[in-house]
């Protein structure tokens, strides 16, 4: 008797053993895998914007842009040889689309939100930062290209702008295609308005190489209203 209740009670410490073992590992892993689905991008905000004592704010849709509340609207700063440049950097999630508006705050406290309606922008870890101008809405441009591409490789566009990434291929923005519509790339993205845009088409390669298409620089002048409608050919 006293060897089948050994026995019995062996059994018990080894599932009580296993069960701690269990706890402990999803107590180790979970934390990790959180972390792993929550990918934080830095997002810079820039606007042109003439003030007069006042200070310069973003308010968005998103709990880091305070939600639309302008006593938790974000602060931006500028200086002496940047001015009339104002900026800030933000935290935000990767693949989040936000809208957001700047705020003038007086020094009495009296708010002054932009009459235009709310900018949007979507999270992106190879975006280029923002380069707004006060209470002028950006104009959209609608890109499209025709080029052929081997496996994996993609098509960007980059120009002199900061919407297009200031040359840097790093902060190109992407053009997209489909069995149905290829080798036709397409792609909508902000320009600003009144403004002569130099711009250029390149392949990027899975490691990271780059290609520019040949020829001189593409230009356009951005209107101050509608789209801007891009029909281009890879050369």
């Amino acid at each position: 008797m006293s060897s089948i209740r050994h026995r019995v009670l062996s059994v018990w410490r080894s599932l009580l053993m296993l069960g701690v073992l269990l706890a402990g590992l999803l107590v180790v892993t979970a934390p990790r895998a959180r972390a792993t689905t929550a990918q934080d991008v830095s997002v810079s905000f820039g606007v042109q914007a003439t003030t007069e004592g006042e200070t310069l704010l973003v308010s968005g849709s998103a709990p880091q842009l305070g939600a639309w509340d302008p006593a938790r609207a974000v602060p931006l700063g500028t200086t002496a040889s940047a001015y009339p440049h104002w900026s800030t950097t933000l935290q935000l999630p990767a693949g989040l689309t936000v809208q957001y508006k700047y705020i003038k705050r007086s020094p009495t406290g009296t708010v002054t939100w932009e009459s235009i309606p709310n900018r949007t922008l979507t999270v992106s870890p190879n975006a280029p930062g923002n380069d707004d101008r006060w209470n002028v809405a950006p104009v959209p441009a609608d890109f499209h290209a025709t080029a052929t591409t081997t496996w994996s490789q993609n098509l960007y566009v980059s120009g002199n702008v900061a919407d297009l990434g200031a040359w840097d291929p790093a902060k190109a923005l992407p053009l997209t295609t489909a069995s149905a519509t290829y080798p036709e790339w397409t792609g909508t993205h902000q320009l600003p308005p009144g403004t002569t845009v130099q711009y250029k088409y390149l392949k990027k390669n899975p490691d990271g190489t780059v290609t520019w298409e040949n020829g001189d620089n593409r230009t356009v002048f951005v209107t101050s209203t509608g789209t801007v409608t891009l029909n281009d050919v890879w050369r």
